[in-house]
């Protein structure tokens, strides 16, 4: 295959990947082109001559699929030279290595005969290995303090309810691992197509037969694999599950700009009207009034003094006393005084409008929120320089849950206990892991996206917060800025939500539902060890 055929057999993967991924015109993306993106990819490197074309292939996916899906990063003001361009040129950097790693079944170093390719890597072997270095390759860009859980096969299968299930086994890696296994199949059984054509009948009688046969289990393998997985997803979608309690809630998405420099006074009065008018919807007083990420800018406890007397036209405190029900909303929290270190936060109010307590965000957003070696003016000087800015947050250390009256199902009161992850952390296992132990029964997640623009950016920020609705199996509330506000129940589905950049509330009886432990949940990416395992067996048995 030629470098230009190959170049552009990657650039089209690389857009049926990101046409897949939930975006302009694909609002939920499509399960479909997911399931067949990475063909032309395998094909690709399984045509490379050397380490360093397969490296620089893939480098060239990956970046085609980060800029392709992810170009809304360009809106993050002052930071994309950091949003955008430092993470596609990461995401290359990764993708290069693990084209590297990809090509190893067809390297000259294992393979000294390159046309007996078929023979020496059977057809099951190196589909099985192709899933599982792609499986290992999102892992590895998901996971540490640079990590960037977008552009991943998961993300494109949301419409295929059912398939999506399997979450709650394998994390949404296993849905990843299934969906490059069928295009590693379907890839290979070309392959072979073409050399049988191409073949003479001695060469197709000899060992083409050998590899066929072999391609057919590959084949049985993959589609049984998938039937399993169909069937308990129907299983487990269609099975009926009663909540076990209930959280009258309004929920508040004031589409106002966070980016704005003359305070929260227009954020905190659009929030304030928009949470009484459906307050007074019903005689019933609400559990619990939410209100997105970023709606206060003055650090807590010590700004419960100020908003005593602030916004001057309805001042916070008084507003929420009127109300009489608690509050959960985005603010500044100070972690530590003296230096001046504060965190994204979460801070809850009651409902006499007095500061109960705040969780604050524990993975940042790396060059946005948070700056290594902010310590030391040259990196401040740099930082200054480059984008304007040099100062961050302070990352949280610590889970926190509350506390909030809500109802069982007879009607009478009952404590439920809530996390609230803000923004990206919904795309973090890990973080909902250590709420869920802590005794989390419902996720309610502080965003603010407002600044994407886009109607892709929140649809992709969505369907990440869904899959971890259905890996905990618990109750996820969004609530943001200017979208995509909803009620996600434990198998993953909408069953309230808000229009777009819309300023509008909602009042939705939020169930609870029985909180158990996941096998995820309790030996959280188990397939990506799988994998690893796999994989390094066959390259120490093939070197």
């Amino acid at each position: 295959m030629s470098r230009i055929l190959q170049v552009f057999y990657i650039l089209f993967s690389g857009i049926i990947l990101s046409l897949a991924i939930p975006n302009e015109i694909l609002y939920f993306g499509s399960p479909f082109l997911g399931f067949i993106s990475l063909i032309p990819l395998y094909i690709a490197i399984s045509k490379s001559h050397s380490y360093k074309e397969a490296a620089l292939l893939n480098g060239l996916h990956a970046i085609t699929v980060h800029v392709l899906s992810s170009f809304w990063l360009a809106n993050f003001k002052d930071f994309a030279i950091f949003t955008l361009g430092a993470s596609a040129a990461g995401t290359g950097v990764i993708g290069a290595f693990f084209g590297w790693m990809l090509y190893f079944p067809y390297s000259a170093f294992t393979l000294p005969k390159r046309q007996t390719t078929l023979e020496e890597f059977p057809p099951a072997q190196k589909v099985l290995y192709f899933a599982a270095v792609w499986t290992i390759w999102e892992w590895t860009k998901s996971t540490g303090f640079l990590a960037y859980p977008w552009g991943t096969l998961s993300m494109t299968a949301y419409k295929a309810q059912c398939f999506i299930q399997i979450a709650d086994i394998t994390g949404a890696l296993g849905i990843s691992f299934l969906m490059a296994l069928f295009s590693a199949t379907i890839a290979q059984g070309l392959i072979i197509y073409s050399y049988i054509k191409k073949s003479s009948k001695t060469y197709k009688s000899d060992f083409l037969y050998k590899g066929f046969s072999d391609y057919k289990n590959a084949s049985l393998f993959c589609i049984t694999l998938l039937c399993i997985s169909q069937l308990y997803g129907i299983f487990r979608y269609t099975k009926k599950e009663e909540p076990v309690k209930f959280l009258d809630t309004i929920i508040v998405q004031q589409n106002t700009d966070s980016w704005q420099e003359n305070g929260d006074t227009k954020s905190i009065l659009v929030s304030e009207k928009l949470s009484m008018e459906k307050l007074k919807e019903k005689t019933e007083k609400p559990d619990l009034v939410v209100w997105s990420e970023a709606v206060l800018r003055f650090p807590f406890p010590q700004a419960q003094n100020y908003y005593i007397t602030m916004p001057p036209e309805q001042p916070l405190t008084d507003f929420i006393q009127k109300m009489n029900v608690p509050v959960i909303t985005g603010a500044p929290f100070t972690l530590d005084r003296i230096n001046r270190f504060f965190g994204n936060g979460a801070v809850f109010i009651d409902s006499n409008g007095n500061f109960i307590d705040a969780y604050c965000k524990i993975h940042l957003v790396p060059f946005a929120e948070v700056i290594p070696g902010l310590e030391f003016e040259w990196v401040r000087n740099t930082m200054k320089r480059l984008a304007g800015f040099s100062n961050g947050w302070k990352a949280g250390n610590k889970a926190k849950v509350f506390k909030v009256k809500g109802k069982n199902t007879a009607g009478l009161p009952e404590e439920i206990t809530f996390s609230t992850p803000i923004c990206f952390e919904d795309a973090f296992p890990d973080i909902y892991k250590m709420l869920s132990k802590t005794g989390s029964e419902l996720f309610i997640n502080l965003t603010d996206d407002s600044w994407s623009l886009t109607r892709s950016a929140e649809y992709q920020h969505f369907v990440i917060g869904a899959l971890r609705s259905i890996e905990f199996r618990q109750t996820t509330v969004r609530c943001t800025n200017s979208g995509y506000s909803t009620v996600i129940d434990n198998k993953g589905r909408i069953i309230a939500d808000l229009p777009l950049f819309e300023p509008a509330a909602l009042r939705f009886n939020v169930p609870v539902f029985e909180k158990n432990v996941t096998v995820f949940e309790r030996y959280g990416y188990w397939i990506v060890w799988v994998s690893i395992l796999f994989c390094a067996i066959f390259i120490l048995k093939k070197i």
